[in-house]
């Protein structure tokens, strides 16, 4: 688990309260809207906004001076060093805040990328899956185990040679498409489906999972989790921002 995987069971918890009365879609809209509003307070507390104001009134006074001078490129130097300079003195003020109120979305958006975005295929489903290097020969297993899974199965990837020897055999944790050797980077963001072996033959599995649907209609990337959730914190993050005059 990575340090943005943290807050995944306060996210599953709440999760799990919203859908006793919301649909998987509703729940989509219903993140959204609270990313939206905590990203953009978060982002208000933390931000200065009244230097904010005044470095915004600044640049626009600056980007005037610049537009109504007419004289020689020389004497234009000191308009363009002031707009440049006001234009850098607002990015400062709102860049760590913007920072800063984004990791909550952040964690929360790799929760949802794994509850959201696959799933596990039926028992006895086909599932392409290639190994990397591709000497090998990958395949999907379900084994009883009432202890690991409700269902009394739980899913096991098998790695063979090819003289069909069983060279490993890996729990498969989590509907997630890749599994590959623990890397620096995971130590922010985990893998829930696992690691493999640092001694292992194999550098990476890719599983060809298939991807859930929360619209009814259009292309398949358009059924997608994240248009759904992004087209939702968007427009409610632009209507906060424009409603509560935030800069």
């Amino acid at each position: 688990m990575g340090l943005l995987d943290l807050p995944a069971p306060l996210f599953a918890s709440l999760d799990d309260a919203l859908g006793g009365f919301a649909s998987a879609p509703l729940r989509l809209v219903l993140w959204g809207l609270i990313a939206a509003a905590f990203s953009m307070g978060a982002y208000f507390l933390l931000s200065p906004q009244r230097r904010i104001a005044r470095a915004k009134a600044d640049a626009l006074a600056a980007r005037q001076a610049l537009d109504a001078y007419d004289g020689e490129f020389a004497g234009a130097w000191p308009l363009i060093r002031d707009v440049l300079k006001s234009a850098f003195r607002q990015l400062g003020l709102v860049t760590w805040p913007a920072v800063v109120s984004s990791l909550p979305v952040l964690a929360l958006l790799v929760w949802m990328s794994t509850t959201y975005g696959h799933g596990f295929p039926d028992p006895g489903a086909a599932v392409a899956i290639r190994t990397v290097p591709n000497g090998l020969e990958a395949r999907l297993e379900t084994v009883g185990s009432p202890a690991t899974a409700p269902s009394g199965q739980h899913r096991e990837i098998v790695v063979i040679d090819h003289s069909g020897e069983v060279l490993q055999r890996l729990p498969w944790q989590a509907p997630v498409g890749t599994i590959h050797k623990r890397e620096w980077w995971n130590a922010l963001l985990g893998n829930p489906a696992g690691y493999l072996p640092e001694g292992g033959p194999l550098e990476r599995i890719d599983l060809d999972l298939p991807a859930k649907e929360y619209l009814p209609i259009g292309p398949a990337w358009l059924k997608a989790w994240y248009v759904l959730f992004f087209g939702v914190l968007l427009a409610a993050s632009l209507a906060i921002k424009v409603s509560a005059r935030i800069e």
